[in-house]
């Protein structure tokens, strides 16, 4: 039961829903997910931390960006556009998932 409710905590927050679906789809750095969602960097990164402590993201590669390098997140299973996507038409209209 403790491993389930990590789990739901972990893709509980639409941040994280849709980082998921983000790396799913293409495989990206907390900057490109913080620029898609409207977040600073640092605070796409603690999301995509919360993912990969929970095992539902991990690094891809490394970017060299300038003077410090960037880590690409991919996810580790398939299925988040498809569970958005089941979210999103269960939600009644007006709300948000």
């Amino acid at each position: 039961m403790l491993e389930e409710t990590f789990l739901l905590a972990a893709v509980g927050h639409p941040v994280r829903l849709q980082a998921l679906v983000l790396f799913e789809r293409t495989p990206s750095s907390a900057r490109e997910l913080g620029e898609l969602v409207g977040l600073s960097p640092s605070a796409a990164l603690y999301h995509v931390r919360k993912l990969a402590d929970a095992g539902l993201v991990e690094p891809h590669e490394i970017r060299r960006r300038r003077a410090f390098e960037e880590r690409v997140w991919r996810t580790t299973t398939n299925g988040w556009g498809k569970l958005e996507r089941l979210l999103r038409a269960a939600v009644p209209p007006g709300q948000r998932v």
